[in-house]
């Protein structure tokens, strides 16, 4: 989750917008909070169907209710932070300003994945008279049961109910209550929206890999932007990719990481960003991605069921499994040791164009990329292995999931 390599922009506005426009293909920009990205069975806005086919343009307002029964919901707040609507859970936006974002759980379950958190972001979830501000990029999950909850998987938050007030650090929840108290939770208990943010995790860093990809593409025509970033005039925010019919986040500066250990880089470090190759959807669930039997494919080939096979950007120190569904953080770190395991064999991270990945600072530091030492991240083993962008091969992932040849855990 941390932000490396911070530049300051040298970019003007005008040559901003103009290099937007020369992108592959025009990107619509938005930086209002409450755009609804994705929806799984069934899921309502004030109480009317939303279709998935009218995504680009359904937002919450202020006082808009996002409800769910045989469903899930992917809600986009400030940039670099989502909100996911477990089944038969209900949402009400109070405020989508982008300085003050509240956020109100009524009913169910969500569950707040905040990877990118700027300094002017407030973001409050408000649950059954009790107010959470988030102060860290991480994972947090809550519940409007009886008792409601909130917890923190990773990350830190202030909790508010009347006149007590606590803070919550990784591993802590507490029943929203007068009476409040940290208490740790049961971090090996399986999960299905844990799981299921993990998958929409992995899709939304190969949405933002696509759209800065693009924009770096574009820059190099106009002089200035290589390594510096995109910061200025739209920067960071929501940018509509028609390829993968969602909006993708697009951060303004740096590299960011999340929990889940996937990677968000902007337009200048995309090209130092260590990527796998993995089936991702790219619009709703048609079907069930088709093996492909073990044959190299190329990113952006089609593999049925609306999906393509797509560069998928990894953390360099705590990387992903990616194509495995882990049901609770335990598992998810398990599944990320044997990850690492299999790079180590394999010899190390590889870009999309088969260079060796750089190594960065760790969170936080400003750090220039330097050559990895690794050989590379392709052919790990026989029968498996994670694959590099350039030299993808079938089989099983070190963590047990399937990538390009497996079937979808979607």
């Amino acid at each position: 989750m941390g932000r490396v390599w911070k530049r300051p922009a040298l970019v003007l506005s005008g040559l901003l917008i103009a290099a937007v426009y020369a992108m592959p293909q025009a990107y619509t920009i938005s930086a209002k909070p409450g755009a609804i990205n994705y929806i799984e069975g069934n899921a309502f806005l004030n109480n009317k169907p939303i279709s998935d086919k009218s995504l680009k343009s359904t937002f919450l307002g202020a006082n808009d209710t996002l409800s769910t029964d045989v469903g899930k919901a992917e809600v986009l707040l400030t940039p670099g932070v989502f909100l996911r609507v477990g089944e038969n859970s209900q949402v009400r936006m109070i405020s989508p300003s982008l300085t003050n974002t509240q956020v109100e759980v009524n009913r169910g379950e969500v569950m707040l994945e905040v990877t990118g958190l700027m300094k002017d972001n407030g973001i409050q979830i408000v649950n059954h008279g009790s107010s959470i501000t988030i102060e860290k990029n991480g994972l947090y999950r809550f519940t409007a049961d009886n008792p409601p909850t909130a917890a923190v998987v990773d990350g830190k938050a202030s909790v508010a109910f009347g006149d007590r007030k606590i803070d919550l650090k990784k591993g802590k929840q507490t029943v929203l209550a007068e009476d409040l108290k940290a208490e740790k939770f049961d971090t090996k208990k399986s999960d299905d929206l844990y799981a299921w943010s993990n998958v929409r995790s992995e899709y939304e860093a190969a949405a933002s890999y696509r759209v800065a990809q693009s924009a770096y593409n574009s820059s190099l025509g106009f002089g200035g932007w290589r390594g510096f970033g995109y910061n200025g005039f739209y920067s960071p925010g929501w940018y509509w990719d028609n390829g993968f019919n969602s909006w993708a986040w697009l951060p303004g500066n740096g590299a960011f990481y999340n929990p889940f250990g996937y990677g968000f880089y902007s337009p200048g470090l995309v090209s130092y960003a260590p990527v796998v190759v993995a089936p991702v959807y790219c619009g709703p669930r048609r079907g069930p991605i088709n093996g492909l039997n073990g044959q190299p494919v190329r990113p952006g080939t089609a593999v049925g069921g609306n999906g393509i096979i797509a560069n998928v950007p990894i953390s360099p120190n705590h990387p992903a499994a990616v194509g495995a569904i882990t049901a609770s953080p335990w598992a998810n770190q398990a599944a990320r040791i044997q990850a690492a395991h299999s790079m180590a064999v394999s010899g190390g991270l590889r870009t999309a164009s088969g260079a060796p990945a750089p190594s960065f600072a760790g969170r936080g530091a400003a750090a220039t990329p330097t050559a990895s030492s690794g050989g590379g991240f392709h052919n790990a083993s026989a029968g498996g292995g994670f694959h590099s962008a350039s030299a993808p091969t079938g089989g099983m992932s070190a963590s047990g999931g399937h990538t390009s040849s497996g079937p979808s855990h979607r």
